[in-house]
C-alpha cells in the first residue's frame, strides 16, 4: 500500500517501458503506478562512464523532466558559479546518502513554485509562511533591514527514485539545498521613487543557526499531512547548507553543513562539510595553500616560456577536508592557428605530468577571442588527454 500510494501522488499515470526502448535493456524495464490516464514511457539516461559518477536521469517519454521551480533559480542566486556549485554539489551530497548505483535522479516535484517564493520571503501578516525573518527595528527602512538581513537566498529540492522488487519506480529520497547569504543586498526605494542599492555582510554564525532553523520548517512542511496524504513522513531528506559567495565573485561558495532527516524523524546531528575553493593567484591561496600556489605559478612560468608576449593564467582550486580534489586552469591566448593551438595543448599536457601530482584532477582551458581552442585533462593517476577544437 505504501508504494501505490506514493505513486498515486508522484506519477498519476500508469506507465510501460518499450522491450525495445535503446536505454534500457530488458531487466531495466520501470513501471509507475498510478490511475490510468495515458501511456507513458519511461527510461533512464544512458549509462556513461564518468569519474564524478554522475546519477542517470529518469526520463520520461524520451525527455527530460525539469522541476516545479525550473528557471527559479536564475532569478534569486546572482552568480553563475553559485547556481551550477549548488545544483552539482548538491548530487554529491546525496551520493553518500543514495548509491547511483541503485538510485536515479529526477529534478524536484513538491516545493512548488508559488510556494517556494512565499517561502523566501520575509514572514510577514500577509505571508506567515516566509522562512526569512521579519524586518527588524530601526528608524527608517535602511535600518531595518540591516538590522534583520534576509538570510536565505533559495531552496533547491533533488528527488531520488530507486527501483523496488517488482521492477517499480518509487521514490526513494529527497535532498535540499538551502543556499544562504554570505552578502545581503537590497534595495531601499525613496519618497520620489529612487533606487537605492546597498550591502551588508551578514554575521555567519547567525546565518548557520537560521539555516539550521529554516531547514527543520522545511522537512516539517514536507512531511505535513496535508502534503502527499503524508507519504514523505516515510522517505529519508537530506538538508545540506550552500554558503554563496559575493556576486562578483569568480569563485564559487560552499557547502558548510549537512544533516539526514531519516524516516518519521526529526533531522538528526549537523555534520561540518570542510571544502573550500581558491583562486590563483591570490593572497589567500599565497598565505593557505603555499605549495599548490607555488606550483600554479611554476607552471605559468612554463606556459609564457612558450610565448613572446605574457599571458595571465588564472586557476582555481577545490579543496576538500584540506586537500586539493581539483584544479581547473584558463591559459589566454592569442589566436595565431590551429597547428600553434595544438603544439601549445602537447606543451601544456607534458607540463601537467612534471609540475602537479597525480592525484587530482587538473583541467586545463585554452582559449582566445574566438572562444574555446582546446581542453587539456589530467584524472588522477592517468595520463592526460588532449581535445582541439574545430
Amino acid at each position: 500500500m505504501v508504494v501505490k500510494r506514493i505513486w498515486l501522488a508522484i506519477v498519476g499515470s500508469i506507465v510501460f517501458i518499450s522491450g525495445c526502448s535503446p536505454f534500457l535493456q530488458p531487466e531495466e524495464e520501470i513501471v509507475e503506478e498510478g490511475p490510468i490516464e495515458e501511456e507513458q514511457v519511461v527510461e533512464l539516461s544512458p549509462d556513461v562512464y564518468t569519474p564524478e559518477n554522475y546519477y542517470r536521469s529518469v526520463l520520461y517519454d524520451g525527455k527530460y523532466q525539469h522541476g516545479e521551480a525550473r528557471g527559479f533559480s536564475t532569478a534569486v542566486v546572482h552568480n553563475r558559479l553559485d547556481l551550477e556549485q549548488l545544483e552539482l554539489g548538491l548530487t554529491v551530497i546525496a551520493q553518500e546518502q543514495f548509491d547511483p548505483e541503485q538510485y536515479f535522479f529526477r529534478e524536484g516535484k513538491y516545493i512548488k513554485r508559488d510556494e517556494l517564493n512565499s517561502w523566501l520571503m520575509r514572514e510577514s501578516e500577509d505571508n506567515p509562511n516566509g522562512l526569512n525573518p521579519p524586518l527588524g527595528e530601526g528608524e527608517d527602512d535602511k535600518a531595518r533591514e540591516e538590522n534583520q538581513p534576509r538570510y536565505l537566498s533559495h531552496i533547491l529540492e533533488h528527488n531520488y527514485l530507486v527501483e523496488n522488487s517488482n521492477g517499480q519506480l518509487e521514490l526513494g529520497g529527497i535532498v535540499v539545498g538551502l543556499s544562504m547569504n554570505s552578502i545581503y543586498h537590497f534595495r531601499i526605494i525613496d519618497e520620489n521613487g529612487g533606487y537605492y542599492f546597498y550591502e551588508q555582510e551578514v554575521d555567519r554564525d547567525e546565518m548557520i543557526k537560521a539555516g539550521q532553523k529554516m531547514a527543520d520548517q522545511v522537512v516539517e512542511r514536507l512531511r505535513s499531512e496535508t502534503r502527499e496524504e503524508g507519504i514523505l513522513s516515510e522517505i529519508p531528506i537530506v538538508v545540506a547548507l550552500f554558503e554563496e559567495q559575493q556576486r562578483e565573485a569568480v569563485i564559487p561558495g560552499t557547502f558548510i553543513y549537512k544533516a539526514v532527516a531519516e524516516p518519521n524523524r526529526e533531522i538528526g546531528n549537523w555534520q561540518k562539510i570542510n571544502e573550500r575553493y581558491y583562486l590563483f593567484p591570490s593572497t589567500e591561496a599565497n598565505n593557505d595553500q603555499r605549495n599548490d600556489a607555488e606550483r600554479v605559478s611554476k607552471f605559468n612560468e612554463e606556459v609564457n616560456d612558450f610565448f613572446d608576449n605574457y599571458i595571465g593564467v588564472v586557476g582555481k582550486g577545490y579543496y576538500k577536508n584540506e586537500q586539493l580534489q581539483e584544479l581547473s586552469i584558463e591559459v589566454p591566448i592569442r589566436f595565431y592557428g590551429k597547428t600553434e593551438v595544438v603544439a601549445l595543448s602537447q606543451y601544456v599536457a607534458d607540463k601537467i605530468t612534471q609540475i602537479f601530482p597525480s592525484g587530482y584532477k587538473v583541467q586545463v582551458y585554452i582559449t582566445s577571442i574566438s572562444g574555446q581552442e582546446s581542453l587539456i585533462v589530467r584524472n588522477p593517476d592517468e595520463e592526460p588527454f588532449i581535445h582541439i577544437y574545430r
